[in-house]
């Protein structure tokens, strides 16, 4: 900036002095500045984007939306639950709305009466069964290895699968997993060290195992990418050029290109996710006779509710009724 440009009190056009805010909005304005870094980024965009659909709906029925009444969240409730919202989805909402309220130096309306009854309505309405990925494992995968014939795009895709199956890593985990977090070791095997994701806010990290097909196949497209440092997977353009990073909501499409390559039916690629290989993994372990803790551990859960989950068709063969058809002749083949 030149001297001249400067402002002075002497300048004709002063700049305008901007209002002070005050009370709740301040409150949560400075909560939000307090919030970056201690909350990934995001848990910040999602819990913005929230806030301004609650907004949103506040400002189209004409009422406040901080502090906001309790009834005015159980109408948002019920409205969300009709424009087919999922429980998870409407539940986040109100948790966001919760703590939107508490960083303003509020009382929380959500602990109300009249948003718990709401919420609990909403339970007995709707299903809170959330849709799963459809699985990407071993088999599948190796199917793809076999048939994706040569080039970049191929070797990249070959590495991708087989890293993030061994892994179970989640999209966001394998978009930034660097050459630096991967050992190679003498006898061909190796290890990955997720070093941060979605249950391990601290940064802890995690080691996970890599066979020697996975290490073989990510040594062919760190060669043939010539990546020697940094992130792992890039982008590429056309079919010979390697570009900058992979974001995150690229894996998926990525996944169901391969689903559709292997030849999957059309209804199942729809339903491949970023978590296809990591729910096709936890199949693959359960239907091993992997020991729960051992399945927890290897995906970095917090708990076993969602490998139980991953893993349902899979102990459902091997339920005690399964069991029980199986010893009494029912499941016996008569063709």
């Amino acid at each position: 900036m030149k001297l001249t440009d400067r402002p002075s009190e002497f300048d004709p056009h002063p700049v305008a002095p901007q209002p002070v805010l005050e009370g709740p909005l301040a409150a949560l304005l400075e909560w939000q500045a307090m919030a970056e870094g201690a909350y990934s980024a995001n848990t910040l965009r999602a819990q913005k984007a929230d806030g301004a659909i609650f907004q949103a709906f506040c400002e189209s029925r004409g009422e406040p939306y901080l502090p906001a009444d309790p009834k005015t969240i159980r109408a948002f409730i019920e409205d969300q639950v009709k424009s087919a919202k999922k429980p998870a989805t409407v539940k986040r909402y109100v948790a966001t709305i919760a703590r939107v309220h508490i960083a303003a130096g509020l009382l929380n309306p959500c602990s109300s009466e009249a948003v718990r009854l709401g919420l609990k309505k909403m339970g007995r309405e709707t299903s809170a069964r959330q849709d799963q990925a459809h699985p990407l494992g071993w088999q599948a995968i190796k199917e793809f290895i076999e048939s994706a014939g040569e080039g970049l795009r191929a070797d990249r895709e070959r590495a991708m699968l087989c890293v993030a199956y061994e892994t179970l890593a989640r999209r966001g985990e394998l978009v930034t997993l660097e050459v630096r977090d991967i050992d190679f070791h003498p006898d061909g095997t190796g290890q990955a060290l997720i070093r941060r994701g979605k249950t391990d806010a601290e940064g802890q990290g995690r080691a996970a195992y890599l066979s020697r097909e996975t290490v073989r196949w990510l040594k062919v497209w760190l060669e043939h990418a010539e990546i020697e440092e940094g992130k792992v997977f890039r982008r590429l353009i056309g079919r010979t050029q390697v570009g900058g990073l992979l974001n995150p909501g690229s894996i998926a499409p990525i996944f169901k290109r391969v689903a559709q390559w292997i030849g999957m039916p059309a209804r199942f690629v729809a339903q491949v996710s970023g978590h296809s290989t990591r729910v096709g993994a936890t199949q693959d372990l359960a239907a091993l006779d992997i020991d729960l803790a051992a399945i927890t551990q290897a995906g970095g859960w917090k708990s076993t509710r969602m490998p139980l989950q991953y893993a349902e068709k899979i102990n459902a063969a091997r339920s005690g009724m399964a069991r029980a058809a199986r010893e009494t002749g029912r499941d016996l083949d008569t063709e």
